[in-house]
């Protein structure tokens, strides 16, 4: 599992490159898609290459770079992360009725996650993967999917629930959805929990139900390009 050390930069080096910039030592998810970037290593070369994937003024997400060059990079944040794996099969069984979101409901999926915070997620975020929701009275109010995406593994991301409609179980429901369908794929599901975020301690109690186990703790980096 060692590609979950720097999980992005092989999905850009993989199957995910079509969604973003890529180079020797550097890559960036499109704007419209994702804030996170990659680098191959914590080499000051690395992140001089991504400089020139990022347009001054704005900033990306990377996971665990180097001492960023003053001269290219202000850095503006970190993001302390917890990593869980679910290399086995869920023993427990929760259903609801969900609908396949697809790029007809991208309004709505920005909407809801721009409510609830559950991480990055821009207009396209929803292409990186499959992406189920619930529906009540004709409004979008719980979904989960997927966003980095390689050889083997796949991520778990933007679980989310409208405030009026938590405590009864769509989280649970729509991330087991995603699980069976990773696992059914070969593929062993990740994620991420932020750590400190108000909703920790109740994400990781529905993630351990499911089956997730820790695998260590990471932290994402905010660089603002100068």
């Amino acid at each position: 599992m060692r590609e979950l050390d720097n999980p992005a930069w092989h999905a850009l080096r993989g199957e995910q490159g079509v969604f973003g910039r890529v180079g020797e030592r550097a890559a960036r998810y499109h704007p419209d898609i994702s804030p996170i970037a990659a680098v191959a290593d914590r080499s000051r070369e690395a992140l001089v290459e991504l400089a020139g994937f990022v347009e001054p003024g704005r900033f990306v997400a990377v996971f665990a770079p180097g001492e960023p060059p003053d001269e290219l990079w202000r850095l503006a944040a970190m993001a302390p992360l917890s990593q869980w794996v679910c290399p086995d099969p869920p023993v427990i069984d929760v259903e609801t009725d969900w609908v396949e979101l697809t790029d007809a409901h991208a309004g709505e999926m920005l909407e809801l996650a721009r409510a609830t915070d559950p991480g990055p997620f821009e207009a396209r975020t929803h292409r990186l993967g499959d992406y189920v929701g619930v529906v009540r009275d004709g409004k979008l109010v719980a979904m989960a999917g997927e966003r980095i995406c390689l050889a083997g593994y796949r991520e778990v991301s933007a679980v989310c629930t409208d405030a009026a409609y938590t405590g009864r179980g769509f989280a649970q429901a729509l991330v087991l959805e995603i699980v069976r369908r990773q696992q059914r794929a070969g593929c062993v599901p990740f994620l991420h929990v932020r750590t400190g975020s108000p909703a920790q301690a109740q994400a990781i109690h529905v993630y351990q139900k499911l089956g997730f186990q820790k695998r260590g703790d990471y932290a994402m980096t905010v660089l603002v390009r100068k």
